[in-house]
């Protein structure tokens, strides 16, 4: 007498793997299962890859905090990256001739960049957006930032007021 096991879900189209009821991509292959009905049928559309990486919304809040550009860079939008640095050094350093809107350009940056690096991190999170690795300028930006609070520390050169040109943090805390 043989007993028969009770299958906990039903096989991915793409692989063959064991998915539960509940899932909506295979941990086997990564692919998103769009036809739930028919799991076991033979499936008709073309694959999409999705890689199973969440994204940390508070990792990515604290990096948009601490440097404009480093939530992009940590969600892999590489270009949206660049484009908030630079945007906010052009903006820091005076670029715009010294405009009566500074400040709210300046801050309206970082705040810009802030909650498009969290609103990217819960699409990635929700399977709205995919997700192919961080980018690797992440890593250029924090050391280019470290090497700037190094400096400070270990010389006080610059000063309070060159800093709050990288880190609008020292801005708001020198403006109390």
């Amino acid at each position: 007498m043989g007993s028969k096991k009770e299958q906990i879900g039903r096989n991915c189209p793409y692989c063959g793997a064991i998915v539960t009821y509940d899932e909506y991509f295979c941990r086997a292959c990564h692919k998103r299962l769009t036809d739930q009905d028919q799991l076991d049928a033979p499936s008709t559309h073309t694959p999409e890859t999705y890689v199973v990486g969440l994204r940390r919304i508070s990792v990515s809040a604290v990096l948009a905090i601490t440097g404009v550009g480093l939530a992009q860079f940590y969600n892999g939008d590489t270009l949206k990256g660049v484009e908030f640095f630079c945007a906010f050094l052009l903006v820091s350093f005076g670029g715009f001739g010294g405009s009566q809107y500074h400040t709210l350009l300046y801050f309206g940056c970082w705040i810009a960049a802030t909650c498009e690096g969290i609103f990217s991190a819960w699409r990635i999170n929700t399977f709205k957006r995919s997700f192919s690795g961080k980018s690797y300028l992440l890593w250029a930006e924090l050391g280019l930032l470290s090497l700037v609070v190094l400096l400070h520390l270990a010389t006080g050169i610059p000063g309070m007021e060159y800093l709050g040109k990288f880190f609008p943090v020292v801005n708001l805390w020198m403006m109390r």
